[in-house]
């Protein structure tokens, strides 16, 4: 990585034995079900095209109206759902992510100081190392063992 990048950013991205293994057997034309693929459109998903499309035609979609919390009728539609388990939540207690590695984001920097150390199951996350450096905690890596359901 360039110098005037930070230290915390200078990960080895070299591709590690599942990267491998996944591209050798698509090489060999195997099929292969990735459970690491996260892009919807590319996974097979069906999608309600033409009533995405006919939204997009509507005027109020050129309105940019950002809400930091997340799109309010969203988190009154979980609040709802919520509800209707017995639980009481309000909107404005609940806050929506883009992903989850924003949300692992968020949890790492309110909840850990510059230096802190967290137990992380291994195999995990596959992003947790790369977040963890970047909210400048340290993993401490502790494997997961079967044991009999």
């Amino acid at each position: 990585m360039p110098a005037f990048f930070a230290q915390r950013t200078s990960w080895n991205l070299s591709p590690n034995r599942y990267t491998e293994a996944l591209q050798a057997h698509r090489r060999a034309g195997r099929e292969v079900l990735d459970l690491t693929a996260s892009n919807p459109t590319t996974v097979g998903l069906r999608y309600r095209e033409q009533e995405l499309l006919q939204a997009l035609a509507l005027r109020e979609v050129l309105t940019y109206e950002p809400q930091p919390k997340g799109l309010l009728s969203a988190r009154e539609a979980i609040a709802a759902y919520y509800a209707e388990l017995g639980s009481g939540v309000s909107p404005e207690d609940l806050i929506l992510t883009t992903s989850t590695s924003e949300a692992y984001s968020f949890v790492f920097r309110l909840l850990c100081n510059p230096g802190d150390a967290l137990l992380a199951p291994a195999p995990s996350y596959p992003l947790f190392d790369f977040l963890a450096d970047l909210q400048d905690v340290k993993l401490v890596p502790y494997d997961l063992a079967y044991d009999h359901g």
